[in-house]
């Protein structure tokens, strides 16, 4: 019976999550994922994930749909929301990076993307809280809470430190 139950649950949140992401698809119709070689949609795609999953969870809380609106705004005045697509989304070295297929000239999308990869650097990858540390292996931005036992450096520290190197 227990397993019975489990399965039902695990087919309900499967449908929520594709409700949710059917909805967030419409409205940023640049989180589809394409097919980075082809340029083609991905075959099959059934809305089970978005280019928004690749997004790390504490960003992706803190600021991930304000970002993606403020994308879509901008694509909506360039005339391009429904050609403009994102290649890739990670996090690299501590900071949002987001590769696309480009823009047209004078578009704000690139001042935007830049903004965001900037804050990203300051917000906890794990939880969307204010980073405080920088993880100084793996790097990465974490909060007091969540910063994990290993080295880490005041956030402060670590960009004056950028600052003298740059």
């Amino acid at each position: 019976m227990g397993h019975l139950v489990k399965m039902l649950q695990e087919r309900m949140e499967r449908r929520r999550i594709i409700r949710e992401n059917k909805e967030l698809c419409e409205r940023y119709p640049f989180l589809i994922p394409w097919n980075r070689w082809s340029g083609d949609p991905v075959p099959d795609y059934d809305y089970s994930y978005t280019e928004l999953d690749n997004m790390p969870e504490g960003w992706r809380r803190a600021f991930g749909l304000r970002m993606c609106e403020d994308l879509r705004n901008a694509l909506i005045d360039d005339n391009d929301l429904y050609r403009w697509r994102i290649v890739q989304l990670k996090e690299k070295y501590g900071e949002l990076y987001l590769y696309y297929n480009g823009h047209k000239t004078g578009s704000t999308v690139p001042m935007i993307i830049d903004r965001y990869a900037k804050l990203s650097m300051r917000i906890c990858i794990r939880c969307g809280a204010p980073a405080t540390r920088m993880t100084t292996g793996w790097v990465s931005p974490y909060c007091e809470k969540c910063c994990p036992n290993e080295r880490s450096m005041p956030i402060d520290e670590y960009f004056k430190e950028d600052e003298t190197i740059g």
